[in-house]
């Protein structure tokens, strides 16, 4: 046969080391891009919402973010750390954007930003772990087994229209897959670089193994179970890893996205809409906001990464018509103290802006938090992340928050 150069054993062991990475999860993306070909175009009618969830790891200093020049506290508690007036991108009065946020500005001018103030939760963990844990699984007050998009997953598959099997509506960007996607019943993908995910072989070993992986996933009356069961994962590993590198090089973003590795991650998220796979979520992260020291220039750097990343993905979502169902969210585990510290930074603190983007109703969303009423040296919450989530799952993903929530609460503004 023709795979007897590979031999028996060897295509059991690549074939079963296939499953133990989890390749087949992905088949759904072979599957579904070879569909929208077949039809000749990406732009559909009817196309499902989607959501676009974006980590901000390290807990990110939200009054540096959305910041509040028309308050006098903020300029003598943060005496080298705050943000001058003159360089501040205003966005109503006595607020305004850190100037690195210019590309979001422009979204929050044009409508397409919706920034919701003081969002928290009821007795808040400065503890890295337990506050992402608790972002994720939207439970603060006990330790949850499953994510909150994981339970949505699982309320989507187990509803009236379960979902296809082998197919996945999230992607996690990632190397492994995030707390918040954790559930019972249904595979995430996590795909860290669409370009590199593929078979590590020379051209002439991937075509013969792929080409002995199909002959015997035929022709092989004798094989076992397990045996068919590897190999057909083999075939769906490879396959997958072929279609994935031709959506890599068939899609031509409109804009020129920014050359960071989140940037890069945007535009793979846009080339994953735009081959129309039916994916309802996708996850990304940017790391580095836990500025104890030396702050300024580093927030600066990450949200000026944060801000041209996001306008570029709008901008390339608009081009391709994918702008009106699109909806992206960012969030991180914590805020930073009122007061900076003695190392030019800022310790772990509790109370955070979001931002919503996309065919939202823009604007500001709730007060900005006192920074004199303080707890613990804190800002104090004024709306519960579940609302930002109730509200997502009830208004945009069409599902009723009881299904993803513990508890009832009450949806916000930001969406029509």
């Amino acid at each position: 046969m023709a795979y007897s150069t590979i031999g028996r054993r060897e295509l059991l062991r690549r074939g079963a080391l296939f499953v133990a990475l989890g390749l087949t999860a992905p088949t759904f993306v072979a599957r579904t891009a070879a569909a929208a070909a077949e039809s000749g175009s990406s732009a559909q009618v009817g196309r499902a919402r989607t959501l676009v969830v974006v980590q901000l790891a390290g807990g990110n200093d939200g009054l540096n973010t959305v910041v509040p020049i028309g308050d006098d506290t903020y300029y003598k508690v943060r005496p080298t750390l705050a943000i001058p007036r003159q360089d501040a991108l205003q966005i109503a009065d006595g607020l305004a954007l850190h100037p690195s946020l210019a590309g979001l500005k422009d979204l929050f001018v044009g409508g397409q930003l919706a920034i919701v103030q003081g969002v928290g939760y009821p007795n808040p963990n400065r503890s890295h772990f337990r506050a992402m844990d608790t972002w994720q699984s939207a439970a603060p007050d006990r330790y949850e087994q499953t994510g909150w998009l994981g339970r949505y997953l699982d309320a989507q598959c187990c509803g009236a229209q379960p979902l296809p099997p082998g197919e996945s509506p999230a992607i996690a960007l990632a190397d492994a897959t995030p707390r918040a996607f954790w559930n019972e019943h249904v595979l995430v993908p996590s795909i860290p670089d669409i370009e590199h995910f593929q078979l590590e072989a020379d051209p002439a070993d991937h075509d013969r193994t792929l080409g002995a992986f199909r002959m015997v996933y035929d022709d092989d009356e004798a094989a076992s179970m397990y045996e068919m069961l590897v190999r057909k994962v083999g075939v769906d590993a490879f396959e997958t890893s072929a279609e994935l590198k031709r959506i890599a090089a068939s899609y031509k973003p409109a804009v020129q996205y920014p050359q960071s590795p989140f940037a890069k991650s945007l535009q793979m998220i846009a080339q994953l809409l735009d081959a129309d796979l039916g994916t309802r979520v996708f996850y990304v992260s940017l790391g580095g906001f836990d500025t104890h020291a030396n702050q300024k220039n580093t927030q600066a750097r990450l949200l000026k990464e944060l801000g041209d990343g996001l306008a570029a993905f709008q901008r390339d979502l608009a081009a391709h018509g994918r702008d009106g169902d699109v909806l992206t969210m960012t969030f991180s585990e914590f805020g930073r103290r009122v007061a900076e510290n003695a190392s030019g930074g800022t310790d772990h603190g509790a109370a955070e802006p979001m931002f919503l983007l996309g065919p939202t109703r823009g604007g500001l969303v709730g007060d900005h938090p006192s920074l004199t009423d303080l707890l613990a040296g804190d800002l104090k919450f004024g709306i519960d992340f579940r609302s930002v989530y109730a509200t997502i799952l009830e208004k945009w993903l069409g599902t009723p928050q009881s299904a993803v929530l513990d508890g009832s609460y009450p949806t916000l503004g930001f969406l029509g």
